[in-house]
């Protein structure tokens, strides 16, 4: 009774996706990575989830997720985010690999970002939020029904997010030996709430999740080091002990264990796993890490030596009440000052950036008819974006950050100065626009993302488009 009534409740608030046809069926290219991670034994952290296209669905709302390859006994499978869809590789030994729907579940846009791990026999995926709202609940594959079940806990802890790390950017760690679940730090999202401040909040307190016993335990309050440093790492991929994460061009190694977190600045090495970017698979197994490159199917490795990283002196959370020492290791302490030059480097960079592509004429004057008026004129880069924006509202469709950030150059620059960049152009655009025709206030309008609420989407409004051709004609506009 009580699954009848939540698959009613479902049908009623899921999204028209349900309507669209789901692929049943998926392929890639078969490559030595795959016969290598299929043949591997031990359990396997799930590989990250990358921007390039490995798969390619058919269906449009496949098409927007993000989505996980990992490894469960020799069965290869794939997981998609934000819904409970489930593929299992059908033929290890074709050229083309095949991968087969198997699950049988309804309900989408509930776990987007969930953290997906497994033991033994069995898949799980926890927390990640939907329907306006994260939570912390546990799921279960079901064998059987072929559905996703709840699996009760003690107490909501919600995961951790950090939407600038293209973590397929996952900042929990699962020990497959202990069953043990680590979050450094709570990311709560309630959009149904009013409040002063933002509506995703984050708690930074450490907890650990025991998977026999279905039970949070909290360990501390997280280092603000560590903290700050996950906020702005570049790179994070799950060890047998705990991570590795690039930042600032040293490369951390963190054990959850020991509550420990070591570095390694040696800028070859560290220049060789920042070269593993979001467009590979990558995994991590007996201090090696395996990539695949998406562009051109190489297949390589990296050696991980634990030896070769030394202490820090740096923790990843601290017991309430404890005191924090005053003499900071001389390795955080050089580190803070090349944070601190490296901001400062990144700002007059992005004043630089900024001055490019939004500098225009001073308004001039033109004289025609015994009048003197202002001129008005867009810059090149200014017009491309105008251009994309255009292009996409006329198909209904809203403009993406990581587009506007191809557009304006920055694509490659670190998340800070894209936003500055981005803000500075559009009010910009915004301002020249409000200048041309006052009785229209802006431009370029935004909204937050259907697929990930954490995101703004960009549009301008059909009764702009002529307004907007008129702009691009390059022509001095009184």
């Amino acid at each position: 009774m009580r699954k009848l009534i939540c698959s009613l409740i479902i049908f009623l608030v899921a999204p028209s996706v349900h309507s669209q046809e789901i692929d049943s069926i998926l392929t890639t290219p078969k490559s030595p990575f795959f016969t290598d991670l299929i043949s591997k034994r031990g359990e396997i952290q799930p590989l990250n989830s990358p921007d390039y296209p490995f798969v390619k669905p058919q269906s449009p709302w496949l098409k927007t997720r993000k989505y996980q390859f990992f490894k469960l006994g020799s069965a290869l499978y794939i997981h998609f985010n934000g819904s409970g869809l489930l593929y299992r590789l059908q033929n290890p030994n074709d050229s083309l690999l095949q991968f087969k729907r198997i699950d049988d579940t309804e309900n989408y846009n509930y776990n987007i970002d969930a953290f997906v791990f497994t033991h033994k026999k069995d898949i799980y995926n926890i927390g990640g939020y939907g329907f306006w709202q994260s939570t912390g609940v546990l799921r279960k594959y079901n064998t059987k029904d072929l559905e996703w079940d709840a699996e009760p806990v003690n107490q909501e802890i919600h995961l951790p997010f950090a939407s600038k790390l293209g973590t397929s950017g996952q900042l929990s760690w699962f020990n497959t030996q202990k069953q043990q679940l680590y979050i450094p730090y709570q990311t709560i999202i309630n959009e149904g709430v009013i409040k002063e401040q933002d509506f995703e909040v984050n708690k930074k307190e450490t907890y650990r999740f025991n998977l026999k016993t279905k039970e949070w335990e909290k360990l501390g309050n997280i280092n603000n080091d560590y903290y700050n440093l996950l906020q702005n790492a570049k790179w994070i991929i799950g060890t047998d002990s705990g991570q590795i994460i690039c930042y600032n061009h040293k490369a951390y190694q963190v054990h959850y264990g020991e509550n420990e977190i070591k570095i390694n600045d040696d800028p070859s090495f560290v220049q060789s796993l920042e070269r593993i970017n979001s467009y590979n698979l990558a995994y991590y197994q007996n201090q090696h890490i395996y990539y695949l490159n998406g562009f051109n199917w190489q297949y390589d490795s990296v050696n991980i030596p634990s030896s070769n990283f030394k202490t820090s002196g740096m923790k990843i959370w601290k017991k309430k009440g404890s005191v924090i020492p005053f003499v900071v290791p001389i390795v955080l302490l050089a580190g803070a000052a090349a944070v601190r030059r490296k901001q400062n480097n990144e700002k007059k960079a992005a004043e630089k950036i900024s001055d490019a592509i939004t500098k225009t004429e001073s308004p001039s004057l033109s004289i025609g008819h015994g009048k003197i008026s202002p001129t008005i004129r867009f810059s090149e880069t200014e017009k491309q974006l105008i251009r994309l924006l255009l292009e996409k509202s006329k198909r209904e469709e809203n403009t993406t950050i990581t587009e506007i950030n191809y557009v304006l150059g920055i694509k490659d620059k670190n998340v800070g100065l894209q936003k500055k960049v981005r803000s500075e152009v559009m009010n910009s655009i915004n301002e020249k626009f409000s200048f041309l025709y006052p009785n229209h206030k802006q431009l370029i309008g935004n909204t937050r993302s259907q697929e990930d609420k954490r995101y703004f989407e960009y549009y301008v409004e059909e009764q702009h488009f002529g307004l907007i051709e008129t702009v691009l004609t390059d022509e001095a506009l009184p």
